[in-house]
């Protein structure tokens, strides 16, 4: 099996046929769509805010430019376990819509972070029943995508032991993890050596962005400590899917002043890199776009 290569779009540019577009030229055919403007004279919004007649339109466009809708990617579950619970449902049901729309193959969902002032142990059961939540909603509302849970070093899922507490109440496939190398650097964590041997079972999705500990800043991949040299060696493309480019350059010290596409495709290169000097395969990428 080979895996695929997707790119959080919207690192890109707001408007969306710039990013499919960007995304096309660099062979990536699968978008992990976040933010976008449909029109000039519109804002950009999150993709669980698009009504029907606007997620008909960006199929229309998504088809036209040879890109699949691979992972919708909102907010869900990106603050506090006590927010108010109408905002996750409206989010949540939001995001449902639009994979339905797209034929999405993932959500993209966070574990929720504890309350203000509590600990991790303290609201475990909450987290969890509220996690369990979202994954029901998901399951039970026929859109045919998977929960994907990105550990993210301000939520409860920070760490291997946490996010493996957290993934272990559900069989490996029924809730996929986009495993990010860089939050486990931020949380304190070595990322192949502590968190990966925890996890790998729910490991779907390689999100790849890098970290570099002394200087406190993002880097390209394979330049910061997120061991993604010794993660790319021991992934195996039978069993994770996609890699998932969202490198953040344009948000570091190393990028500023940069322009973000030249950023992106410095991310893809140095992916690509990895993987040739691990002797894995690379990417299927776009048709009409070689690399």
């Amino acid at each position: 099996m080979r895996w695929g290569m997707s790119g959080m779009s919207g690192e890109i540019a707001e408007p969306i046929d710039e990013q499919l577009a960007r995304l096309r030229e660099l062979g990536v055919a699968r978008a992990n769509l976040t933010k976008l403007q449909l029109s000039p004279d519109a804002p950009a919004r999150s993709i669980d805010q698009l009504g029907a007649d606007e997620l008909a339109e960006l199929q229309r466009r998504m088809d036209a430019a040879g890109v699949r809708g691979y992972c919708v990617t909102p907010p869900v579950g990106k603050y506090p376990v006590d927010t108010d619970s109408a905002l996750v449902e409206r989010q949540l049901q939001g995001s449902i819509a639009a994979a339905k729309a797209l034929g999405a193959r993932f959500i993209r969902v966070f574990s929720f972070a504890p309350r203000a002032g509590a600990s991790a142990g303290e609201d475990r059961d909450a987290i969890h029943r509220a996690f369990e939540r979202l994954v029901t909603a998901i399951e039970q509302s026929g859109c045919g995508a998977v929960p994907l849970l990105e550990n993210n070093y301000r939520m409860y899922a920070s760490d291997g032991p946490s996010t493996a507490a957290l993934l272990g109440d559900y069989a490996p496939g029924r809730v996929a993890l986009a495993f990010d190398a860089h939050a486990c650097v931020v949380a304190g964590a070595r990322p192949y050596d502590e968190v990966w041997p925890q996890v790998e079972p729910w490991v779907r999705v390689l999100h790849l962005k890098d970290y570099a500990a002394a200087s406190t800043t993002i880097v390209p991949v394979g330049q910061g400590d997120g061991q993604l040299r010794q993660i790319i060696a021991a992934a195996d493309p039978a069993a994770i899917e996609d890699l998932a480019l969202e490198p953040h350059l344009h948000n570091s010290a190393y990028g500023k002043g940069r322009d973000k596409f030249d950023l992106f495709r410095e991310a893809r290169d140095a992916v690509l890199a990895m993987l040739d000097a691990a002797g894995k395969p690379r990417p299927a990428m776009a048709a009409g776009a070689p690399y």
